[in-house]
């Protein structure tokens, strides 16, 4: 008895149906749409055309300051460290806050299939102001010839810099 069932469903439509009064997009040219008669254009997302999001308003941290790239490269690498048992997480303590000591430590001491592929290696962080005083911090590490992700929020403290508040590891 072999019975097949296939399951299928139309594919949605992503752009709109092109009307009477609209020109074909044509190929090499951008995916802006002339309306005839009204001398307005509307803009795909694929348009070329910048956002006018809130990176281009006046007054948004862009870029975050080298000493905070630095600190969170530096956290990063410890927390790494710590999970492939190389170093104690004591030395985590100036850089996350106390409940992350807790979970970096619940991560280190179960055993996980990754760290058979080898040492955790940073390979790339980045950084995305979210308020004047806080980051987004995410950057990928390698075990092997793998490659996973990690990801933190960074906020200033007044009284001891930058800490790690949360913490991700993929």
């Amino acid at each position: 008895m072999s019975e097949s069932y296939t399951f299928l469903s139309r594919v949605p439509r992503f752009e709109p149906a092109a009307g009477d009064d609209a020109e074909p997009i044509l190929p090499g040219r951008s995916g802006v749409r002339h309306t005839r008669g009204r001398g307005r254009h509307r803009s795909s997302p694929h348009s070329g055309a910048s956002p006018r999001g809130a990176a281009t308003q006046p007054g948004t941290l862009l870029l975050p300051s080298p000493d905070v790239q630095r600190f969170t490269e530096q956290a990063f690498r410890l927390v790494l460290e710590v999970l492939d048992r190389r170093r104690n997480v004591r030395q985590l303590r100036p850089l996350v806050t106390p409940s992350l000591v807790d979970v970096v430590r619940t991560h280190a001491l179960t055993e996980s299939p990754a760290r058979r592929l080898g040492v955790a290696t940073l390979v790339r962080v980045h950084l995305r102001a979210v308020e004047p005083c806080a980051f987004e911090a995410f950057g990928t590490y390698g075990r092997g010839p793998r490659i996973f992700v990690i990801a933190a929020r960074v906020e200033q403290q007044s009284d001891t810099g930058w800490t790690v508040t949360s913490l991700v590891i993929g």
